[in-house]
Formats: C-alpha cells, structure tokens, sequence
C-alpha cells in the first residue's frame, strides 16, 4: 500500500509540473478568479491576490521543495512542525504536505483533508485543481484504503473470537461427552460384575 501511495503521489506531483502545458494559456484570462492581476508578481501565484505576503510562497517551485524536504522527516518530527503552524492558508497549505507522507497516521490524514479543504478558496481556480489532482484525490483514495482496511480488520477479529469462543465450547461438549462415556463405561463394568 506504501508503493501504490507513492505512485500516486508522485503521479500527481508530475500532474501539477504538466499543468502548464495541459492548461490552455487563455484559461487563465477567462478566468475572473485567475486575473493576471490577481496572480502576484510572477503572474502564477499559488494563491489568490492578497492571501499571502510572502511573495517565495506565492510560488509552486516554493510548495514543491518543501513538500520534497518534508517526505523525508518521521511523523514525529512533522507532528511537531504541524503543531508550531497558525491557520492562515499558507500555513494549512504547509500542515496539509507534512501530513502526506504514507506514515502519517489515519486521523492526522483524515485532519489534513480537513485543512486542505480550508485552504481551497484561497487558491486560484487552477491551483485548486492541481491541488485536488495532486493531494486531495490520491489522500482520499488511502485514506478509503485504510478504511476499509480498518474495517476488514475488525471484521477479522470478529471472526477469530466468535472461531475461539466456539473451539472453547467444542472443547467443553467433548470434555462432558468423555465424562459420559467413562461413566457409561464404569456402569457397564459394574453391570458385568455383578452378573458374575
């Protein structure tokens, strides 16, 4: 399942790359919320005008090494990144990537698409696709891979104490259905005895 998660995510990492190229270059022109104006001083800012001050965060090379650099870190020590982060949308947008890598437990995942959702109206109409391509969709295929998982796993838990509880009671019917034979067969060597 790790494999499949990586695949996926660096699936979607080349489908954000290529999106220039897929993308028409008037979209963005037939797009009010995608304005040139609107898009920072590049003219392809992740984020809407205005949403972010940091001008190297406006940028999706930015987004990328960062997410690159944070695939690599343990969960603990992403956990305590998430932690120090605010809630303004550069900020969910970073704890959204340090809950992407496949060891990120099932709730910090499920939270994460939570955060992302959050931060999907602050980013231009062609970001939030890429985002949804590259994050959301693949997170929400795991994340439904581990649930049902999670679920098979109950299930077979289930199965395994209701297979333990009959053993215990087979056990038990044959342990009495011994008594009984022993008695039977000490009634019918009494029986024989006295015959004699």
């Amino acid at each position: 399942m790790k494999k499949y998660a990586a695949v996926i995510a660096a699936l979607g990492a080349s489908l954000i790359v290529s999106g220039c190229a897929i993308t028409p270059a008037d979209s963005a022109a037939s797009d009010n919320a995608d304005r040139p104006s609107d898009l920072g001083p590049a003219g392809n800012c992740v984020f809407k005008a205005g949403v972010v001050s940091d001008v190297a965060r406006c940028s999706l090379e930015f987004w990328f090494d960062y997410w690159s650099k944070v695939s690599k870190l343990p969960w603990v020590t992403r956990q305590s990144l998430i932690a120090e982060l605010g809630n303004t949308p550069d900020a969910l947008l970073q704890k959204v990537m340090l809950s992407q890598p496949t060891n990120t437990p099932y709730r910090s995942r499920l939270r994460a698409q939570n955060w992302l959702e959050q931060v999907m109206p602050s980013l231009t109409r062609v970001n939030q696709a890429r985002f949804t391509a590259a994050i959301a969709e693949p997170s929400n295929h795991i994340l439904e891979y581990e649930s049902a998982l999670s679920l098979m796993n109950r299930s077979n838990q289930a199965l395994n104490d209701a297979l333990a509880a009959q053993t215990q009671e087979t056990d038990e019917v044959r342990a009495q259905l011994d008594a009984l034979l022993n008695i039977e067969s000490n009634l019918m060597g009494q029986k024989e005895e006295t015959e004699q």
